[in-house]
């Protein structure tokens, strides 16, 4: 059975709790097997509780009287706290002072002194862990019951607890994802809304309720949110035909279907529906998604050439404009003044032979004309001519002409008559407003592909935050966990062994866990800073150095060297206080390992001053220094100098990393055997 760190003191507490030792040995009389059996079950029943208590996966433990002197803790206690030391017979407010202004001692004795039970669920609890007034939030599921004696008198305070950090920031994490997505729905510039498996509206955008004119009732509202549905002809259709609901009951995506919405103000609107339907593994079809493109000046615009168009060719047909007529006999053409301004003839060259006629024609139209005159002529049939001219200036037209033939008494074709329309700028504004009509059909299918991809892409980062989430929590617990363990029986067995060659190799044992914890941190560090948002604060510099370096100086190296802090705050700095933190932490350890121990006179200089842009600030030393030819190199990942230090190769590559997140430059002086310097310039968030 595996004891704690505190075993000695807890065995002490549960033996005066069970009145009785674990482990005594008792001077039993032989009488019958019974009465054996019945002697042995108190200390079967210590030891059960016993295993019970240290292996419970909760926090647990007893405070004793008024002031909570810790009487009985687990393991999994002194874990959460971090406190590798013995506890037991120390009051709370001994061992985590920071708790008295976060009104923990407040629960406490209102428990002792009512007997109320105290729960609280998630509830944050600031702890300082190291005892250098940096505050960890910790979010816990905790219990606080009130114990009482014989004589039903209060005497301690049972307290559970369970750590649920992870989980909180998790949920947080996804809920600030959830807020993006939506602020980026809320913003599409195009109608987009959500329907449930029966067609009920479950969610809109602000273009949607701009388009309706109205807002929908969320979950009881179906397909729509306008007040009539009409087809493209106008004919209004029921509100379970239309592309939203065929999408939902045949769950197929229909592309661009035109249909006419009418909005609660009586107004009209054209618009394309983009229908998607959501399918689940199973084949069920669990929702859909609308995109509806307005159309409504696209169909104007449409209408108004259509009419033009139109009242042209009636205004062409009334006045009978482009008369001409070829005379098969003769072989003269007959032209009418509009004709010869089409083909930019002067009045008096209004007769001319048929060969001339010919060669107006667009030599790519020829043949196609020859043909229809020589079929028309054939059959006796009129004939319909749509073909370009080429004009003596290069001027390229486009003539529309309906042609008839003329026959004498005896049926003898005299000649082909009929009307010329200069149709060139009809034509351009069609092939014009088809050129448009394909643009606008590649950008709504555009729009269309980027709403299914936001979709997409939104559900890949739902799944890929969550699957980032659960690898942070495995390596934090799964891995650092047990690291801490194995720290708290090293130093169990560093309390018990006197053997030199135990020590010895406890200490190699220690140092390869904290190496490989140092990893882990490194690891989860450059995760957090390509996963996690700046949070932007003001930062007290010169404090914040001094901090670091107090915490550092505990490290065997940093013995004999001298700090020297001067950092000038000429203007506020405003920049993420954590990852400003691991760049100081790593630059100033790696400068404090990097020293020769046998060296005098040896030191780290921490200086540099801040403006309303940015800080500029350096870390130099004079250590074993750094040969040029390695500068290029040595904030890649894993890249390690030939020494015997010890690293990861991490920690410098983390540096540039979390410097670049925070918009800012770093580079290296160095020179082996002189020192290194460190210059960083990081930009100022000032709000």
């Amino acid at each position: 059975m595996k004891k704690s760190i505190s075993s000695t003191k807890t065995t002490n507490a549960i033996e005066k709790r069970l009145d009785c030792p674990l482990n005594s040995n008792y001077s039993i009389t032989y009488e019958t097997p019974k009465k054996k059996k019945i002697e042995k079950a108190p200390k079967i029943e210590k030891e059960w509780f016993y295993d019970l208590f240290l292996q419970a996966p909760s926090c647990i433990g007893i405070l004793k009287g008024p002031n909570h002197v810790y009487e009985l803790v687990n393991d999994l206690y002194l874990q959460l706290i971090e406190k590798k030391k013995d506890i037991i017979g120390k009051t709370v407010k001994e061992v985590s002072p920071e708790l008295e202004a976060q009104g923990i001692f407040d629960f406490l004795d209102t428990v002792y002194k009512t007997g109320k039970t105290f729960s609280a669920n998630e509830m944050l609890i600031k702890f300082d862990f190291h005892g250098n007034g940096k505050l960890v939030d910790i979010y816990l599921n905790i219990i606080y019951h009130a114990h009482r004696d014989k004589e039903g008198n209060i005497d301690s305070i049972f307290f559970f607890a369970n750590d649920v950090t992870e989980q909180v920031v998790s949920r947080k994490k996804i809920e600030e994802s959830e807020n993006r997505y939506e602020e980026l729905f809320q913003n599409l510039p195009l109608a987009t809304y959500f329907c449930d498996a029966e067609g009920h509206i479950i969610k809109y955008n602000i273009a949607a309720k701009a388009l309706w004119g109205i807002e929908p009732e969320i979950g009881k509202d179906k397909w729509s949110g306008s007040s009539t549905i009409y087809d493209k002809e106008d004919n209004q259709i029921p509100f379970n035909t239309c592309p939203m609901a065929v999408a939902l009951k045949e769950g197929k995506v229909i592309a661009g279907e035109e249909i006419i919405i009418e909005r609660h103000n009586g107004e009209k609107r054209n618009v394309a529906s983009y229908p998607i339907p959501f399918i689940d593994v199973g084949g069920q079809i669990t929702g859909a998604v609308n995109v509806l493109t307005d159309i409504t000046e696209n169909k104007v615009a449409l209408q108004a050439l259509k009419e033009s168009e139109s009242k042209l060719k009636e205004a062409q047909a009334i006045a009978h404009l482009g008369n001409w007529e070829l005379n098969f006999e003769t072989g003269i053409a007959l032209w009418s003044d509009e004709t010869c301004r089409i083909y930019r003839l002067s009045p008096e060259d209004n007769k001319h032979f048929f060969s001339d006629w010919i060669s107006f024609i667009h030599p790519d139209d020829l043949d196609n004309v020859i043909a229809i005159v020589n079929e028309s002529q054939r059959t006796l049939s009129n004939c319909v001519l749509k073909n370009r001219i080429l004009l003596k200036d290069g001027t390229i037209k486009h003539i529309h002409s309906e042609c008839r033939f003329k026959f004498d008494q005896n049926g003898k074709l005299i000649s082909l008559f009929g009307i010329a329309h200069d149709v060139t700028e009809i034509k351009l504004a069609r092939l014009q407003l088809e050129q448009q009509n394909k643009v606008l059909a590649f950008q709504n299918e555009e729009k269309e592909n980027r709403t299914i991809e936001l979709s997409i892409a939104n559900k890949e980062l739902i799944k890929r935050n969550t699957e980032l989430d659960r690898f942070v929590y495995s390596v934090s617990h799964d891995l650092r966990s047990p690291l801490t363990s194995i720290l708290g029986l090293i130093s169990f067995i560093e309390e018990e062994s006197q053997e030199a060659d135990t020590l010895e190799h406890i200490l190699m044992i220690r140092n390869s866990i904290n190496r490989l914890d140092e990893f882990i941190k490194n690891i989860l560090s450059y995760s957090r800073n390509n996963r996690t948002e700046l949070e932007i604060e003001k930062i007290s510099l010169q404090n914040t150095a001094i901090d670091i370096v107090d915490s550092l100086q505990s490290m065997e190296e940093a013995k004999g060297i001298h700090f020297e802090i001067d950092i000038k705050e000429k203007d506020p700095f405003y920049s993420d206080k954590l990852r400003f933190n691991t760049i100081l932490e790593n630059l100033i350890s790696n400068a404090i390992k990097y020293h020769e121990e046998d060296e005098s006179d040896r030191y780290i200089k921490i200086t540099g001053q801040s403006d309303p842009e940015k800080l500029q600030f350096s870390i130099a030393d004079n250590g074993i220094g750094i040969a040029p030819i390695h500068h290029s190199k040595i904030f890649d990942m894993f890249f390690r100098l030939s020494s015997n230090k010890d690293g990861s190769g991490i920690g410098l590559y983390i540096v540039k990393d979390t410097v670049e997140r925070l918009q800012g430059t770093i580079q290296i002086h160095s020179e082996e055997g002189v020192g290194t310097t460190f210059s960083i310039t990081l930009k100022n968030f000032k709000k």
